[in-house]
This record gives structure tokens, C-alpha cells and sequence, in this order.
């Protein structure tokens, strides 16, 4: 049986995908891979995989969709793939079609959260609503990896109840476990990073550096919470791709400086060690407010027995239990943020206690293991075994 994974970018693929894509290959699947040209390209096809480097814009530009789709119909009809899987949102759309027009006969969407949700504007909201829609029609299952989205689509009618299933998202516990970690490799790792010796406390976030992923409000939330805690550090992790349609790394930087604050924030780039990383944090924070499905980010967090203050959205509202595991503030204010910051970074205890009870929930509800589990069911159902 032969599958081609469809997203967007390199990144996606390596982050998101690999793991499930390397639990297929393991069930003597044979699984392709086609996303936009980049260094990942090459990186993932010198480890083995089979990738189709196509461009893949995101962001709707008629022209440019419509070559996407004409070059993946192509690939696909072939290569004479036996079902389709695509992901995020405006990939996930041109490969349905393309699927379509190459006639596969099982055409597969994991929702890493539906592109319509509560921040949108009523107008926004409802475009990308009717375009989920439209497609809907073209897709035999939607996964989603969160169950607010599920009952979303079934309250609006999104598509019939039986098409949407929960597939959830998972991380690797066995390696994001803080008892893993080295204490002299960890104390190399934060003298490289240039975080002064003074600094006690330790706030983290990762994400690409766009306006929603929020890192601008953590600045201002951290400048904030300076005069109470002037051992305070934050470690901003990830990077701007190319592809990015809302650059934000030097408005990042340019309110940084003015701000006055340079000397308590290190901005890592793309980074490969973030068991290592997320081991140097007393908190790990998202402060988002876009379309999350259920942010990895957190999740990874979580496993390693961090307490987690995250927005009151969707994915993030599912993963961390508010004053159980970490608390839940508004999106887009930097002083509630700064008020839960501030709450956990008074109390040691709380932070233990909430970081505690974090690695429970990941071992119980976030096992990468369990969505394997429900993919091959849902591969199973369409006909697709894995054995």
C-alpha cells in the first residue's frame, strides 16, 4: 500500500509528521512525502525518506494553487498512491483536490486545528468555514487533534458526524523526561546560550516568530515583571522562516531594545536539542492567539514536569488544566500574562506541584503511542493495514 503525506513546509514534516510517518514505515507501509522546496528536502531524503519538494504556498494566490495542484495530480497519479493524507490548512485544501482529480480513492485531513476559530472576525470566520466545508466534500476522514474542534463541526454541520474522528497529538515521553538530563551538559548549555549566572528564574517559549505566536506579549509581560524580579531570563526558542506571511523576528529585537531589556532575553534561532532547552526552565509559557490545533510545544513541556501558562484557546485550553497543571489567561494581554507569570514564579511549591501533575496528564492522555494506535485503526477502517 502506498501513502503521500502532504504539508506545507520542511518543517512541518520533520516536527510534526515524522513520527507517525516512521510508525507506518514500520508497519510495512511504503509512505512518501511532498512539501515546499527547502534544506529539509535534502536533509530527510539522505535519512531515507521519499520526498516530492513542490511548492506549496501558504497563503491563497490563485496562480500559484493552482500550479500546486496541477503538479501534485501529477506526482500522485504517478505514483498510483492508495490513499492521500494531507495537513495544514491551504496545503491540506490543493492536495484534497489534487487527490480528487488523480482519483485516489482515500483522501485523509489531519486538522492541526480547524483554520476558523474565536478569534476571527465574523466575516473571516466564515469564509474559512465554507472553504473547510467545500472540502470537507472532497475528504472520506478528518482527524482532528483536538475534540473542541469535533464538536465545533458537528454543532455547525460541518460534515456528517461519522467523517470527523479524534486522533489527538502526542510527543515521545520516554525522551522529553527531565531524569534523562545531564547536570554538567546542562550547565555547558546555558553558559553557551550567554544566560547570566545571576539569573534564577527561567520562563521559556517555543514557537516561530510570528505576531500570533504571541512572543511579543511575553516581552512586554516580562519588562513587567523585571522590578520584582530582576533574576528573571526568558529564552525565546524558534526561529522566522522565508515562507513566513507575517515576518515579526526584527519588530521582536526593535522592541526588545526598547524596552531596555536585552540583557534578560535570549532569542535561541531554530534549535534541534529541545529536551535540553525546556530542561534549563522553571516555567514554560505560549502566549498564542491563532489556530492551534493542540500546540506540541506544550505537550513536550508538560512531559518534562513544567508548569504551563498558556491562552485561553483553542488546544491550549485542552491540554492544560487551569490551576491543576499551569493556568489560563486571555490572549493578547500582556498583564494577565504577567500576573500568571508572576503567581508561579512566587511560589516554588506551586511550580512543583503543577509540574507534577503535568507529567501525569502527558503519560496518560499525550502518549505518541496512543495516536499511532488510532491512525492505523483509522487507516484500517479506509483499508489501508498496517501489519
Amino acid at each position: 500500500m502506498r501513502i503521500l503525506h502532504i504539508c506545507a513546509i520542511g518543517t512541518t514534516a520533520k516536527i510534526l509528521l515524522l513520527p507517525q510517518i516512521n510508525y507506518l514505515l514500520s508497519r510495512n507501509l511504503s509512505v512518501d512525502i511532498a512539501f515546499s522546496p527547502g534544506p529539509e528536502v535534502e536533509r530527510l531524503q539522505k535519512q531515507g525518506y521519499v520526498i516530492h519538494a513542490i511548492q506549496i504556498d501558504r497563503q491563497i494566490d490563485p496562480i500559484m494553487n493552482l500550479k500546486t495542484i496541477y503538479q501534485l495530480t501529477k506526482i500522485i497519479k504517478q505514483n498510483q498512491y492508495d490513499l492521500v493524507h494531507v495537513h495544514t490548512p491551504i496545503a491540506a485544501v490543493l492536495g484534497r483536490i489534487a487527490a480528487k482529480l488523480a482519483g485516489v480513492k482515500r483522501i485523509v485531513y489531519t486538522a492541526h486545528g480547524f483554520p476558523f476559530h474565536d478569534q476571527f472576525s465574523p466575516s473571516k470566520y466564515r469564509f474559512y468555514f465554507t472553504v473547510e466545508k467545500i472540502s470537507g466534500l472532497l475528504t472520506d476522514l478528518i482527524l482532528s487533534q483536538n475534540h473542541e474542534d469535533i464538536a465545533t463541526s458537528q454543532k455547525l454541520g460541518l460534515c456528517p458526524p461519522d467523517k470527523i474522528r479524534y486522533l489527538g497529538n502526542g510527543i515521545d515521553i520516554d525522551r522529553f523526561q527531565r531524569d534523562r538530563l545531564n547536570p554538567d551538559h546542562q550547565n555547558q548549555l546555558r553558559s553557551s546560550l550567554g544566560i547570566p549566572d545571576t539569573a534564577d528564574l527561567i520562563i521559556g517559549t517555543i514557537g516561530r516568530l510570528t505576531r500570533k505566536k504571541g512572543s511579543g506579549y511575553l516581552i512586554e509581560a516580562v519588562a513587567k515583571l523585571l522590578p520584582k524580579f530582576p533574576n528573571l531570563h526568558v529564552l525565546i526558542i524558534g526561529n522566522q522562516l522565508s515562507s513566513d506571511p507575517e515576518p515579526f523576528y526584527l519588530e521582536l529585537v526593535e522592541r526588545i531594545h526598547t524596552l531596555g531589556i536585552e540583557d534578560h532575553v535570549t532569542l535561541t534561532g531554530e534549535r534541534e536539542d529541545i529536551v535540553e532547552l525546556l530542561g534549563l526552565l522553571d516555567i514554560f509559557t505560549l502566549p498564542t492567539f491563532t489556530h492551534e490545533g493542540l500546540p506540541r510545544s506544550i505537550l513536550e513541556a508538560m512531559s518534562m514536569s513544567l508548569p504551563v501558562v498558556a491562552t485561553d484557546i483553542r488546544g491550549c485550553r485542552e491540554a492544560v488544566v487551569n490551576q491543576k497543571t499551569g493556568l489560563i489567561v486571555p490572549p493578547r494581554n500582556e498583564k494577565k500574562l504577567a500576573d500568571a507569570l508572576g503567581v508561579l514564579l512566587s511560589d516554588p511549591d506551586l511550580r512543583q506541584a503543577y509540574g507534577k501533575a503535568s507529567r501525569q496528564r502527558v503519560e496518560a492522555e499525550y502518549d505518541e503511542r496512543l495516536v499511532f494506535q488510532r491512525l492505523a485503526n483509522y487507516y484500517q477502517e479506509l483499508g489501508i493495514g498496517c501489519t
